[in-house]
């Protein structure tokens, strides 16, 4: 995949995460910064910030008196969310190869992704928590939400294998003669 379209899936799947738990988004870029990273979300306060508003929603999000994801109080937090995560998530793979894209698509693609796994949780819920009770159904969307969130915010990103159909492998260089596939390196002790 290329680096700019892998850039907007990673935005896409954060944003997916703020669908499905507003906060949780954030919190998993602030998470995984390295500690190279110099953008405001790998500061210690806002790591600490993030993780007790996570924290927080896990809990409420359980109660059955949280009004519905999909009213303007719950939608448009999730939106900004979506489109803050998915902008920050692109800044940290940004670079020379992910110019075709832009922080504006990336936070477009947040963005959209938040509101469409939103209505997608709200569906969830309200399908399988009538089958199985809403404690199992809000648990079935957390683990949804942190393998969405691993996925987007992991070193190894969403990237294929370099062996796949369709792709051809890599040629190997050998020592010493600047051409692939061809050796002249010394066979044993005695050459």
């Amino acid at each position: 995949m290329n680096p700019a379209a892998e850039a907007l899936t990673r935005a896409g799947l954060i944003g997916a995460v703020s669908g499905l738990r507003s906060q949780w988004g954030m919190a998993a870029v602030a998470w995984s910064a390295r500690p190279a990273d110099v953008s405001v979300t790998a500061r210690p306060w806002v790591r600490g910030a993030t993780l007790a508003s996570a924290t927080g929603e896990f809990v409420v999000d359980k109660s059955p008196r949280v009004p519905s994801r999909l009213t303007p109080g719950g939608l448009v937090p999730r939106l900004v969310l979506g489109a803050l995560s998915g902008m920050a998530l692109y800044r940290r793979s940004e670079g020379p190869a992910t110019s075709a894209a832009s922080p504006v698509a990336a936070a477009a693609a947040g963005a959209v992704a938040a509101g469409a796994f939103a209505c997608a949780g709200a569906g969830w819920r309200r399908v399988a928590g009538a089958r199985t009770g809403d404690a199992v159904a809000a648990a079935v969307e957390d683990v949804v939400a942190v393998a969405l969130a691993w996925v987007a915010c992991s070193p190894a990103g969403v990237r294929p294998p370099c062996r796949r159909a369709g792709h051809a492998p890599q040629a190997v260089e050998f020592e010493g003669t600047g051409t692939p596939g061809t050796d002249r390196a010394p066979d044993g002790p005695g050459e």
